[in-house]
């Protein structure tokens, strides 16, 4: 897409390209009056802090009539490793030229960072177009079509919902079936979204035949009287296409009552909340991931206001969560759920409580303020080390067979040619290699736990001829083991073979070996510990690489480079660490 820009920007009539911002204006072949044709603008921004501040603001276009009107938003890769990104806008309106000669179109602005950027005027030639039979134009004065915008309840509170109603009257009703490409304009006192596009069953009374084409949901974020632009549609025949649009009207909008609650966040209906661990089986562990799952059900204006947030506290770090909505709209309101994924990392072993802010909505149904409360999750947070020792023997055994299982390389048996000969036969070769297996997982966690006695019983044997607790400190970080070095190069190749998500499992594996090493039972007495025996720069640098593995390991995507930055960075300060 990067080098067919370009190429695109020739077609164009009238363009400037302003560095980092580019706008086009399409080039109008051979127009002809009542003839529509299609008219395109393109702006383009590349660059990480330019931000479009205004929509893009048409020339006068009263010599023509607006059929109607579109717009596209792409964001375009142009170097992934760079972060460069290209966003695109492309506006479209469909033109029908009033009266032949010429037409001075003028110049399109739109304003970009505090700068105005704009094309240059150009002339549009518009030819005379056949007559038409006397026998077309009585025709067409016989397909008259007219909309109609109605709102079912005229009189709401701000931020309540109201059902719009767009419906087509004619006297003929094969006309009805003409109509297409409705379009309920933007208003800057309210959003609108469309509940329903389906044409109703046409109704007749008397001569005149009726259908509705649309049903939208007016939200209002101001006011007072809020004026409601008319609907248009396209209504098409075999010589031509019209725009025809609908009356305009106006929804009185009510403030709220008095008594607004400090946390009212504008939610306005008759809503219900829970907040809870997504996984109740998880172990809350130190410095990693809990996910905590927010939701808010009910009717209203869901999806139109702001969730309550996780509160701030030094026993834990939150990010922005995720947000999904289920929803669904009748002929009253919008009813479903929005849920909140947060993923909290607790910063401290011991009990915690994750708290969130106060929900509060309005009901207009009763006219008053409803407060639901604050909510909480509470989490007993261990450290690794506490986790692995509240394992039981069996739980261990498991999980040490299923690593063997997963690391083990075994090759793929060929089973096309084994054959069952006789069922009521039991392979002694199998249950004799499954108790030979078991046997020795059993045989080896036995010999593990008897060295981890036998390391305890000469611990208990040295601490007598020793006098100093520095001397004391050295021998028993002399009979253990830190594994850096091996840490290290599995990193390498994990790093080499971009296994990312593995990355930051062996590095919080080789976290906890040096905290183990240096006896440090959490990550708190840890960063104390660097800061008073390795320097208060040590400190921060550790600090620091915590918290840039926790972007790094959340980020939506992995990045080559930063992982080999934080690789880099990984070698230099825990061979630091152990001097």
């Amino acid at each position: 897409m990067k080098h067919k820009i370009p190429y695109i920007l020739f077609l164009f009539s009238a363009f400037v390209t302003y560095g980092q911002v580019t706008l086009a204006v399409s080039d109008v072949k051979d127009p002809k009056v009542n003839q529509r044709f299609n008219l395109t603008v393109i702006l383009e921004i590349n660059g990480e802090n330019m931000e479009q501040e205004t929509p893009l603001r048409m020339p006068d276009l009263s010599k023509f009539d607006i059929i109607g009107t579109a717009s596209e938003q792409n964001t375009i890769v142009l170097d992934s490793k760079k972060g460069e990104v290209l966003n695109q806008m492309v506006y479209q309106v469909v033109l029908n030229p009033k009266q032949a000669g010429k037409i001075k179109f003028g110049s399109v602005l739109v304003t970009v960072n505090g700068k105005i950027y704009k094309t240059e005027p150009f002339d549009i030639y518009v030819r005379e177009n056949e007559k038409k039979s006397s026998v077309a134009e009585n025709s067409n004065k016989n397909s008259e079509v007219h909309l109609n915008l109605e709102i079912e309840d005229k009189v709401v509170y701000k931020n309540e919902p109201a059902i719009a109603i767009v419906r087509a009257y004619s006297k003929d009703f094969g006309n009805l079936r003409k109509v297409s490409n409705i379009h309920f304009p933007a208003s800057k006192n309210a959003k609108i979204k469309p509940i329903n596009l389906t044409k109703s069953v046409i109704e007749t009374n008397g001569d005149v035949a009726s259908q509705i084409i649309g049903k939208y949901m007016i939200f209002p974020n101001a006011t007072g009287n809020i004026e409601i632009s008319p609907v248009s549609a396209t209504l098409s025949n075999a010589t031509q296409s019209k725009k025809i649009s609908s009356n305009p009207t106006t929804l009185n909008v009510k403030k709220l009552p008095e008594g607004m609650p400090a946390n009212y966040k504008n939610a306005v209906g008759n809503f219900d909340w829970s907040v809870a661990k997504q996984n109740e089986d998880q172990k809350p562990e130190l410095e990693l991931p809990v996910t905590i799952i927010l939701k808010i059900y009910g009717r209203g204006n869901l999806g139109d206001f702001h969730l309550p947030h996780i509160v701030n506290s030094s026993d834990y770090v939150f990010f922005k969560p995720k947000i999904t909505s289920k929803t669904s709209a009748n002929s009253k309101n919008i009813a479903g759920e929005i849920t909140a994924e947060y993923l909290v990392i607790p910063k401290k072993a011991g009990p915690i409580s994750v708290q969130f802010e106060n929900f509060c909505y309005f009901n207009p149904e009763e006219k008053s303020y409803v407060n639901l409360g604050t909510k909480s999750v509470e989490l007993d947070v261990k450290t690794h080390e506490q986790i692995v020792n509240g394992k039981s023997t069996i739980e261990m055994v498991n999980e040490y067979t299923n690593n063997v299982l997963e690391t083990v390389n075994t090759p793929v048996l060929q089973t096309h040619n084994l054959k069952i000969k006789d069922k009521s036969k039991i392979n002694w070769n199998v249950v004799l290699s499954n108790l030979g297996l078991m046997a020795a997982l059993l045989s080896l966690f036995f010999v593990i736990k008897k060295r981890k006695v036998k390391k305890k019983m000469t611990v208990k044997k040295l601490v007598a001829p020793i006098t100093s607790i520095a001397e004391t400190e050295e021998i028993i970080r002399n009979n253990k083991n830190h594994h850096l070095g091996e840490n290290i190069n599995f990193l390498k190749i994990l790093t080499k073979n971009k296994d990312f998500e593995h990355f930051f499992i062996a590095y919080q594996e080789l976290n906890n070996d040096i905290k183990n090493y240096f006896s440090m039972a959490d990550e708190n007495s840890f960063r104390k510990f660097l800061e008073q025996h390795k320097g208060a720069k040590i400190a921060d640098e550790y600090r620091i690489l915590s918290e840039k593995i926790q972007i790094e390991r959340f980020a939506p995507f992995y990045n080559d480079e930063e992982i080999e930055g934080l690789l880099e960075t990984i070698i230099t300060l825990y061979s630091e660490i152990i001097k």
